[in-house]
């Protein structure tokens, strides 16, 4: 999650209006939040109000303006009439993510993960692990999935479940895509028999991992049609070689 002082920024309203088109497109049906949320910091990087383009939902827009305070209990409220449940670990707002106890807050919210048709949602300050030990030291591995950690949470994840991981991409756009391809390679290496895919606006990308191939086929669906709905200029859907759309009935049970 960053910062709670980053609550309602324009990177949420993106974040859960492609959270919401999924539970509304009938893809999963329970949500657990993985905040990983980190002690604020003295920067002003995600001061980004929201901003409406009409390619996204008026009503969450309006919802998170009208939000009286930045607090992560909201998105339970935002959620709740589209989901069969939703799980995060309380109290949401003062649980943070550092490198020290980070032990400690995954035996939390393991056991969450294991329900079938279930979204879960990691929200970490940028993402994957990146670079050598010594970069993720200096950088603050409190911002980062390790490798192991997430090897660990797919490992509990349901055949028919998915997992969503929040990925901060560099500043430079002509880096964007080959920092999500890069990504998706990584996600898919450490979860071994796993299909990937991502989709991104600008700077933000969203990496998916699925156990099941038919799962995965109707997230590929879906991105599909939310992709064509963006108005945003720089959008895409990026995928691993070999794993292009088929045909598939994503209602027809496996």
């Amino acid at each position: 999650m960053v910062q709670l002082n980053y609550f309602g920024d324009n990177r949420d309203f993106f974040k859960y209006d492609l959270i919401t088109s999924i539970f509304k497109a009938k893809l999963m049906e329970r949500y657990v939040f993985i905040p990983m949320l980190t002690k604020p910091r003295e920067n002003n990087e995600g001061n980004k109000k929201p901003v409406n383009n009409g390619d996204k939902s008026s009503e969450l827009f309006d919802f998170i303006m009208a939000c009286k305070e930045k607090s992560l209990d909201y998105w339970e409220v935002w959620l709740s009439p589209h989901v069969l449940s939703y799980q995060t670990v309380k109290p949401a707002n003062q649980m943070y993510f550092c490198d020290e106890s980070r032990i400690d807050y995954w035996h939390k919210f393991r056991p969450l993960v294991g329900e079938e048709k279930v979204l879960v949602f990691l929200d970490p300050d940028t993402g994957l692990e990146t670079g050598k030990p010594a970069y993720l030291k200096k950088q603050g591995r409190g911002k980062y999935i390790l490798n192991h950690e997430l090897k660990d949470l797919f490992v509990s994840l349901h055949p028919e479940s998915l997992l969503m991981i929040y990925q901060h991409l560099p500043w430079n756009k002509k880096e964007h895509t080959e920092a999500t391809q890069k990504k998706l390679e990584q996600a898919h290496s450490i979860c071994g028999e796993s299909f990937t895919a991502a989709y991104r606006e600008d700077d933000l990308a969203f990496v998916f991992v699925a156990k099941a191939k038919k799962t995965f086929r109707c997230l590929q669906h879906f991105l599909l049609g939310y992709h064509q709905r963006s108005k945003n200029k720089y959008k895409e859907i990026v995928q691993l070689h070999n794993t292009s759309v088929k045909n598939v009935d994503c209602k027809e049970k496996k």
